[in-house]
């Protein structure tokens, strides 16, 4: 905590964690050394010491984001009451299977190594033109709100569903792509997650280079003055 609050100008700064710090280990089972049980608890220390209690509340129905003080214990027990809810984000994120990913980006004839080094402006920019030369008709955010109103309760969808969706598609196309994993998709989307709830805060703090740059895409979109920082003083 130290060495993030040496990177900030003012020592004052508030912390604040929000679901996707406490469910982003929700997949964890436990293991020979540690109990999933203990995990959590040891998360909630973790974000007490950390944050004091200062929680971002997204409430889903208004789409509107709110401060208000609640232990972590509290957070969880509240919103593990709706579980289904986890296992319908694990399903819509593996709508994809890694082969039809690969197909598309070589469809595209997307370049990884080439597109990893653009800037966030560059990124769109060079996805639209892939895009249009594919012949999709539709630019990269338009796909996002094409897939939004394809979505039963699309018109309730708010910039928290958009962000998970340009993360979701930014790693398709092999911007920053997440290593695969069986529980990568599940992670990406408390990447952004996390992301989402930084943008409305002053700085979002991330040793993930994939989330990091994966997040300046995102801000550069919907004009978030967010910076992103590295403990690690990365770029």
């Amino acid at each position: 905590m130290n060495e993030v609050r040496a990177l900030l100008p003012d020592n004052k700064t508030k912390f604040f964690y929000s679901s996707a710090h406490i469910f982003e280990v929700e997949s964890f089972q436990g293991n020979s050394k540690i109990s999933k049980a203990d995990l959590l608890n040891k998360r909630f220390d973790t974000i007490r010491n950390i944050f004091k209690n200062n929680y971002l509340y997204l409430d889903l129905k208004e789409n509107r984001l709110t401060h208000i003080m609640e232990d972590p214990q509290e957070v969880y027990d509240t919103i593990a009451l709706v579980l289904f809810g986890i296992d319908a984000m694990k399903g819509f994120m593996n709508l994809f299977s890694k082969e039809q990913k690969e197909e598309v980006r070589q469809h595209l004839g997307i370049e990884m190594q080439k597109i990893n080094n653009y800037s966030a402006t560059e990124v769109i920019e060079h996805l639209n033109t892939k895009l249009t030369n594919w012949g999709t008709n539709q630019s990269f955010l338009e796909m996002i709100e094409y897939g939004i109103q394809q979505h039963l309760d699309g018109k309730n969808f708010g910039l928290h569903n958009r962000i998970a969706g340009v993360f979701e598609l930014l790693d398709m196309f092999g911007y920053w792509k997440d290593k695969e994993t069986d529980t990568s998709n599940y992670a990406r989307l408390w990447d952004a997650d996390h992301s989402f709830f930084a943008s409305y805060c002053d700085y979002f703090v991330s040793d993930d280079k994939r989330t990091r740059n994966k997040a300046k895409v995102v801000y550069s979109i919907y004009n978030k003055d967010t910076k992103i920082i590295s403990v690690r003083d990365e770029k």
